[in-house]
């Protein structure tokens, strides 16, 4: 009896379940049918058909800032299917076309294909680089060729779209300078746009040269990925920092006899440094596949793709830390450094509308947030480098929705907040 018990437990809660999700989604549908939901997605048309944005247009969107409090999820479905159908799409259509990606004089053609059948969520996109670098053009070509083939298809995981990138250059670091995150960013903002990719399954893959890529890339712009891998290749000093995988599954995988400009070292090395951050089992899920007997080609890679396909990217962890290592990338999931630099250092925490904040040589910073992270009907607390600097509600805004999203082409990335911190308050160390 106790058995039928907890199983009719089980049904009952499932049922709960079923019905407040259901709820939700008919509260979203009438919404949407009502004069306000149709005036909220007439308005949000206008303002990303235009040509650009305005302190006019953006103003037009005030009178609905009300809304937010019931209808915030509902809007952002509008703001998001507003967004891909507006002027960016429009900007893209050409490159997208071409199959290509192009930022600034940078571009970079790609070879995509479809495997098995898209989820109910999405696309998820595994983006693959290939080998070589700094050699002539006809070599990177051949290493792209094989990229398009190279890791195995793995339609019984479920569909995706398989996307080998070609460098945007034949020079040795062509994955991984400071021209390569823009075009990155801009990739990933092109298939959520025009291939309905999910944007909580975007992966990022590569091998020797690619593998650099990945080295790079995926610590520096880890909110923006599922889960990463490299294989190959090794961490660049100075380039690649562990500290911001605390939230990214990161795989690397080296051959014992693969010591070429220090490849081994450099991954043992980084493997360490991930080991003494991990003081927690769920946090850093970074591993390092070590194959003995091999050197730096034939490494057993290609079926890596099951092994990352059950990843989900969490867009608004409650807990971030985040090392810039350049001054190109400045926003890391809820965070904003305007003017990003090494040795700078952002440990942010959101628990219960309370934020900390420790800072290491920032003087600028500014918060991304929404209903995800806190209540707007309770005072936000902020404290940075333990002295507090906001004390007050914040008001959730369509205009910060909006302004959000078209910076990063994410819709998981749109907040309707958006402020700096008076930073000036909290007597932060000085570089």
């Amino acid at each position: 009896m106790a058995g039928v018990r907890l199983e009719i437990r089980r049904s009952s809660a499932l049922l709960l379940v079923a019905f407040f999700c259901i709820g939700h989604h008919l509260a979203g549908q009438n919404f949407t049918s009502t004069k306000q939901g149709r005036d909220v997605a007439e308005a949000l048309r206008k303002f990303f058909d235009q040509p650009q944005s305005t302190p006019e247009s953006l103003r037009s969107l005030a009178s609905f800032d009300n809304l937010m409090g019931d209808h915030a999820k509902v809007i952002r479905s509008l703001a998001w299917e507003a967004y891909r159908a507006g002027r960016t799409r429009r900007e893209l259509q050409k490159d997208f076309k071409a199959d290509r990606v192009t930022s600034g004089k940078y571009l970079s053609p790609y070879v995509v294909r479809k495997v098995g059948k898209k989820p109910a969520s999405g696309w998820p996109l595994f983006i693959a680089m290939h080998g070589g670098g700094g050699a002539p053009k006809q070599v990177n070509d051949s290493q792209w060729r094989m990229m398009q083939l190279y890791y195995k298809d793995h339609a019984e995981k479920g569909g995706y779209l398989y996307l080998a990138l070609r460098a945007p250059t034949d020079e040795w670091n062509g994955f991984y300078t400071g021209y390569v995150y823009p075009l990155i960013a801009k990739l990933i903002r092109q298939f959520l746009i025009f291939e309905e990719v999910d944007p909580n399954k975007v992966f990022l893959m590569g091998y020797s040269h690619g593998g650099y890529g990945a080295f790079a890339i995926g610590p520096k712009m880890a909110d923006r990925f599922a889960a990463i891998h490299s294989s190959a290749a090794a961490p660049t000093d100075g380039e690649s920092s562990p500290k911001n995988l605390r939230n990214t599954p990161f795989t690397f995988m080296i051959g014992e006899r693969d010591t070429a400009y220090g490849r081994l070292k450099r991954c043992i090395a980084f493997h360490k440094e991930v080991q003494k951050l991990r003081i927690r089992k769920d946090i850093y899920p970074s591993k390092m596949f070590l194959m003995r007997g091999h050197g730096h080609g034939g490494l057993p890679d290609r079926d890596h793709i099951k092994i990352m396909y059950p990843a989900i990217r969490n867009p608004v962890p409650k807990t971030l830390v985040w090392e810039p290592t350049d001054s190109v990338v400045s926003r890391f999931a809820w965070l904003e450094i305007p003017k990003p630099s090494k040795k700078q250092l952002v440990e942010a925490s959101c628990d219960n509308n309370r934020i900390e904040i420790k800072l290491t040589k920032v003087e600028e910073l500014n918060l991304y947030l929404d209903e995800r992270l806190v209540d707007f009907s309770k005072p936000v607390i902020v404290r940075v480098n333990g002295i507090e600097v906001v004390n007050r509600a914040l008001n959730p805004s369509v205009s910060s929705l909006c302004r959000t999203l078209e910076e990063r082409g994410d819709p998981e990335f749109g907040f309707s907040v958006k402020g700096p911190l008076p930073l000036q308050l909290a007597s932060v160390p000085k570089p």
